[in-house]
């Protein structure tokens, strides 16, 4: 077995702030994932089997390859994902690994939640599926964002998105598999595409789109998750909704 650094990320926060945003279940569900209903009651059941390591800043679970650990860096704080593993085991050499891609995601959000939008009430969008046939586009062409594949991290973007919305932001950042993006129209929301690859329950690929909003009202709100839901279901075989269509 061999340790793995899986995801590192440099947050523009004290220590003391990230390692509560980790283990305190109300700070948790600021940033971790997407809204569904259990979405707290599932986060407590998570972290309550969670052991924490106070001297080195480390949680980790037994019988699990994956544990968490902060570092401060100046009043800034670096945290890791680190996997211990065969070195030619999923996620070591550049293999798809649905586990390493979701914590690229939820540590990406808790960076946006606690450097731009601390202590704020979000609201999110989260839209998964299989694509039908192997001319099915992968969610960022299909999204209409191919073109930001080769815009650099930082700089500003415009464009139209299929789903019929004007996207205007900043390139949040980006990996072998997933594409995050500013979006000021959702109140300085962050917006995170992910390519899935063929797997034998998604055998032309598919994806995931993952909209996290701020302070829009309920009705633009309730507009925008109608708008995406069906252009969602026009576009892929869904496998989850949430919110659901009807909510």
């Amino acid at each position: 077995m061999a340790d793995r650094v899986l995801v590192e990320i440099l947050v523009a926060a004290p220590i003391e702030t990230v390692w509560k945003a980790l283990r305190e279940p109300a700070e948790v569900i600021r940033w971790f994932g997407w809204a569904y209903p259990n979405l707290l009651a599932d986060t407590e059941g998570m972290w309550a089997d969670t052991k924490v390591d106070e001297a080195n800043r480390t949680l980790y679970s037994d019988g699990q390859p994956d544990r968490f650990t902060v570092e401060p860096a100046g009043d800034k704080t670096i945290v890791r994902v680190i996997r211990s593993a065969p070195a030619d085991a999923a996620g070591w050499s550049g293999i798809y690994d649905d586990v390493l891609e979701g914590w690229t995601t939820f540590f990406q959000q808790l960076k946006f939640a606690l450097e731009r939008h601390q202590g704020q009430e979000r609201a999110t969008l989260f839209l998964n599926g299989r694509a039908r046939d192997a001319a099915t586009p992968n969610p960022i062409e299909a999204m209409g964002l191919a073109p930001l594949w080769v815009v650099p991290a930082g700089e500003r973007y415009s464009v139209r998105s299929k789903t019929g919305d004007t996207l205007e932001g900043t390139i949040y950042f980006r990996s072998p598999y997933q594409l995050g993006l500013t979006v000021d129209g959702a109140g300085d929301g962050l917006l995170i595409v992910t390519l899935r690859p063929r797997t034998s329950k998604s055998p032309h690929g598919g994806g995931s789109v993952l909209l996290t909003t701020y302070g829009m009202t309920a009705d633009a709100l309730a507009a925008l998750r109608k708008r995406w839901s069906q252009w969602w279901k026009q576009t892929y075989d869904v496998i989850e909704i949430q919110p659901a269509p009807s909510e």
